[in-house]
């Protein structure tokens, strides 16, 4: 009887072991049989390795199979599907898929008229499609030129406001320079006055008549002064001109309304600079964010299968689990298929034709598919983890004290009229290698016993793959981005 388990065993750990294969050898439909080889050459294959797609219409048509260097060009070895036509004028080119810089390749399979070309040529390849490396460089570019922009401004409108206020200054310096003299005129008038007074004083002491001897000098000095007043009065000579001349002031009050008016315009004009560098700023600020968040996010993409060895049913399901850069906790979402179905529980109320009421509760079973959403926390080699399991509440505690095996047990679908499904299980990796980018590097094993406290008791083995999608991983770095 042992020996009888043990080839039941032996068979279905060989069946799911190839399965697993067969579905990394296959899992995006181009493998060596149904593909043919084309060498393309690059000036540049930035964002591609040798998993990168190679899409027709948003059709994935072809995969690189290799990247090597050519001198200072990039050539690759491409896999497409046999049903591709690939003519003489065909033409692929490379553009960007996600903001954290992986790219793609795209193929112009050419028109019917040109014949087709062997496997093995070489197809013309087309300018690349900027990503978003380009994109922060116009974005640096362009701050550049404005903040350019804005000190040639600045140093154009610091010239102006520096001759105008020159220009202000040598009016008021002439002003300035006309009133100094005409007040030393009014100066020396003056000290002539006092002089004429004093000797006026003298003549009429001595009781000399006017108009004779030194009284002729007085007379003469009256008349000057009297022509110097008159002249004054009205607007003559440059004194008079200085004091009436309205035109003077009008020009002096209309360049230092100008000087104002420029000051108003320079400062208008840095304002609007000023926010226009701010939000530019911003912008290269929120690119930044969105990067940033990306690269700190692991994405793994898991799918598995297993067979429940004494009902004989398999069961298959397919996981995202989130990984931040601290490494101290993860997010799981998934869906697989309920062999056993999923309980829903429904009470209702009978009123009956006497006006009794009767409650009816019971639970219904529909065949359908079980969701997961777990959250987790790690501490060295103890993982405690929990959330929805298979659309029931349930926590769970995984051990891994190797890196290529680990210890699980989960406790679930809690009932109030029966005992709730624990559920134990051993991975095995045989080929874990986290740093690799090939598939089988997380192919594991695994096997264990489901319900082990109710009369469902049943031992399954299986095995699936779990690995990072750089892609997906791009999707989910545009989240914060999309909120916002």
């Amino acid at each position: 009887m042992a020996v009888r388990y043990i080839k039941v065993a032996l068979f279905f750990i060989v069946l799911g072991t190839a399965g697993s294969a067969y579905i990394i050898i296959s899992a995006d439909g181009l493998s060596d049989f149904n593909t043919r080889v084309y060498e393309v050459v690059l000036p540049d294959a930035t964002g591609l390795s040798t998993r990168s797609k190679v899409y027709l219409a948003g059709v994935a048509v072809g995969r690189v199979r290799g990247i090597s260097l050519a001198g200072n060009e990039a050539r690759l070895q491409v896999a497409f599907l046999k049903g591709v036509e690939i003519r003489k004028d065909a033409r692929i080119a490379r553009k960007a898929s996600s903001i954290l810089g992986t790219s793609v390749l795209t193929l112009d399979p050419g028109l019917g008229l040109d014949p087709l070309m062997p496997p093995g040529s070489l197809i013309s390849a087309d300018r690349q499609s900027g990503d978003i490396t380009a994109a922060l460089g116009v974005v640096e570019e362009l701050g550049a030129q404005i903040s350019q922009l804005v000190k040639e401004f600045q140093q154009n409108q610091l010239a102006l406001l520096s001759v105008s206020l020159e220009t202000f200054n040598s009016i008021a310096g002439k002003v300035d320079a006309r009133s100094d003299a005409e007040l030393e005129r009014i100066s020396r008038i003056l000290e002539s006055v006092a002089l004429i007074t004093e000797r006026m004083e003298r003549l009429l002491a001595q009781g000399e008549e006017p108009g004779v001897g030194p009284a002729a000098d007085v007379y003469g000095a009256l008349e000057n002064i009297r022509i110097i007043t008159d002249e004054i009065r009205y607007g003559r000579g440059n004194f008079g001109q200085a004091v009436y001349d309205d035109q003077l002031y009008v020009n002096v009050l209309a360049t230092v309304q100008k000087t104002q008016e420029a000051v108003e315009k320079l400062q208008a004009a840095l304002d609007n600079v000023s926010a226009l560098a701010k939000n530019a700023d911003g912008v290269v600020t929120d690119a930044g964010v969105i990067v940033k968040k990306a690269l700190g996010l692991g994405v793994q993409v898991d799918t598995y299968g297993s067979y429940d060895m004494i009902a004989g049913q398999m069961r298959a399901g397919a996981s995202l689990r989130l990984v931040p850069s601290s490494n101290d906790r993860w997010y799981r979402v998934g869906i697989s298929n309920a062999p056993y179905g999923v309980e829903n529980r429904k009470v209702t109320e009978v009123v009956d034709g006497a006006g009794n009421y009767t409650v009816r509760d019971r639970t219904e079973t529909s065949y359908s598919f079980a969701v997961d959403a777990e959250l987790a926390r790690r501490w060295g080699m103890l993982t405690v983890r929990g959330g929805l399991l298979e659309n029931t509440a349930g926590f769970g505690v995984d051990l891994q004290p190797l890196r290529w095996a680990s210890l699980s047990g989960e406790l679930f679908h809690f009932r109030k009229d029966g005992k709730p499904n624990l559920r134990g299980t051993l991975t095995f990796y045989p080929f874990f290698d986290p740093d690799s980018n090939k598939p089988w590097n997380w192919f594991y094993l695994r096997g264990g016993i489901n319900d082990s406290l109710t009369d469902r008791r049943d031992y399954f083995v299986g095995g699936g793959v779990r690995f990072y999608d750089s892609e997906v991983k791009g999707l989910v770095g545009l989240l914060p981005a999309l909120n916002n």
